[in-house]
């Protein structure tokens, strides 16, 4: 059985963004993070997000609030 990093992998990034996008118009965003990458890693999300015109910070957050979901599922 695929581990959880490797089930976000796989889904497809469209999907990941309107899932994220359903979570927050009920769920405002309030809090803000800051953290340090490796510029590849940010340079790859970068590319991700600008072939889906989207945000990069909100293709984060979606992978984030994915990989979170995806572990309150797997608990149940």
């Amino acid at each position: 059985m695929p581990n959880v990093m490797q089930q976000l992998f796989v889904m497809n990034i469209e999907s990941l963004l309107r899932e994220y996008a359903a979570y927050r118009a009920f769920h405002k965003s309030d809090t803000v993070i800051n953290m340090r990458i490796p510029k590849p890693i940010l340079d790859r999300l970068k590319e991700m997000a600008a072939a889906q015109h989207v945000p990069y910070q909100s293709l984060i957050s979606s992978v984030l609030f994915s990989l979170t979901n995806n572990e309150d599922n797997n608990k149940q």
